[in-house]
């Protein structure tokens, strides 16, 4: 077979033409995503280049998307360190940048905040199965009272479905049901909601700026994390490894990891939740351009001033109002490199899980909170502005420098996405895993 692979990112859109018999990228090419008009401009202008170099027919095109920021979620649950928390990971999952979350009983002054956020979708949940059931009926009804018109995906207690659908029919509030994301005690239940999730997308996400239009002959549209991760749960279920990766994009930075939380490690207490095997962070604050000012603003100076730079807020608003912008000089590429470093940095330290120690009278134990990724043997790096530096090594070194509170392999080994072919991969692994495989295989590059 040989596919089209389409990926209309936040600041540019990839195309990519693979023959999966003979495991093969036959040609690539990008263009800047015109999401401000409409984004089939910027796909012609990338799929007149790629013709340029090859005219071979392809059979299918299969497509994914994260122009605009990619899904907008805001997560409603009942314990903020339970299935609110549960809520927020599983949404991530599935594909989602996460505007806020909400625990407990909904105000007045919350419901309006949620109105104006611009979210997409909004994730409800709270209680385990059986469990309970006054938290989310009291949220729902506070919604219905509010007249959210946002669609909700109702994913908690499965004893109140029946309820607040009738809440939400009455109130006219669009929602969809599926299986709670906590459905006993830490335990998150993340593939159904992410498929729900994956659904609404197709059907209402897509239809903005000219995406509906261009995907009208994809056989499958997805947003483009939840490509990345197939990808790379493919490819750790393959090698039989723990891998996590860095997607450095101009809206934001993701982080996935494949792999197990907890180990049963003698002396080291279980986290509170046992979080997602294939587990994402996004983080809205470390864009290359489109969230550059926020970088500067969640960092401030101090990071920059390290590699010597004085000036950094001056450049991260340049790059915020200039999101196409390339750099073309020595001092502009190296600064992008600082701004890449920064951001994985940043994002490995919200993604990878860490130890607290405790002293007793007896003997010293640790308390772990989030994800142990001690085992991880790979770090692939990938995004524009990763792939087209200088020194990617020294970006990924960024692993290196966590804290050593931090639950990871410092000697993990580091490979570049140097075709940008990861979301692609995932893209193919819908159709045949093992082609995808290998692709990954292939075109992976150890630095």
């Amino acid at each position: 077979m040989i596919y089209l692979l389409v990926d209309v990112g936040s600041t540019y859109t990839k195309l990519h033409l693979v023959d999966t018999n003979k495991n093969v990228i036959l040609a690539g090419a990008s263009s800047y995503t015109t999401v401000e008009t409409d984004v089939r401009e910027g796909f012609n202008k990338a799929y007149k280049k790629l013709r340029e170099i090859s005219d071979v027919k392809y059979d299918k095109i299969l497509g994914c998307s994260s122009a605009s920021g990619g899904l907008k979620v805001i997560a409603i649950g009942f314990s903020k360190s339970l299935t609110t928390d549960a809520a927020r990971l599983a949404s991530l999952s599935s594909g989602a940048r996460i505007l806020n979350v909400y625990s407990y009983e909904l105000k007045d002054e919350q419901v309006e905040e949620i109105k104006s956020a611009g979210a997409d979708i909004i994730v409800l949940c709270g209680g385990t199965d059986h469990g309970n059931r006054d938290n989310i009926i009291y949220n729902a009804k506070k919604l219905a009272k509010g007249s959210v018109k946002t669609p909700v995906v109702v994913a908690g207690n499965i004893d109140t479905h029946e309820e607040i659908r009738d809440i939400f029919n009455k109130a006219d509030v669009p929602c969809d049901f599926t299986e709670n994301v906590m459905p006993t005690t830490n335990t998150i239940n993340y593939r159904p909601l992410r498929q729900t999730i994956g659904d609404l997308f197709i059907k209402t996400i897509a239809h903005a700026k000219g995406i509906d239009l261009l995907s009208k002959d994809f056989e499958i549209l997805l947003p483009t994390p939840v490509a990345v991760q197939k990808a790379m749960s493919v490819y750790a279920k393959y090698l039989d490894k723990v891998i996590l990766s860095v997607d450095i994009g101009g809206a934001t930075t993701d982080i996935h990891s494949i792999g197990k939380t907890y180990y049963g490690e003698e002396n080291v207490i279980s986290p509170p939740i046992d979080e997602p095997y294939e587990k994402r962070t996004v983080e809205g604050d470390m864009g290359m351009r489109y969230s550059a000012t926020a970088l500067y603003e969640s960092v401030g100076d101090e990071p920059f001033l390290k590699f010597g730079i004085k000036d950094a807020k001056e450049k991260t608003e340049f790059r915020f109002n200039h999101t196409n912008y390339i750099p073309d000089n020595d001092e502009d590429l190296f600064f992008d490199n600082v701004l890449c470093y920064i951001a994985t940095h940043t994002s490995l330290m919200r993604h990878v899980g860490h130890i607290k120690k405790i002293k007793t009278p007896t003997r010293t134990i640790y308390e772990q909170y989030g994800k142990d990724l001690r085992p991880a043997e790979m770090f692939i790096g990938t995004g524009g502005s990763l792939i087209n530096s200088d020194d990617p090594k020294k970006i990924l070194s960024a692993i290196r420098d966590l804290d050593e509170k931090y639950l990871i392999n410092r000697d993990v080994k580091c490979y570049l996405d140097k075709e940008y072919i990861l979301s692609s991969a995932g893209l193919i692994s819908t159709v045949d895993e093992e082609a995808s495989y290998k692709l990954l295989k292939k075109y992976f590059e150890e630095l």
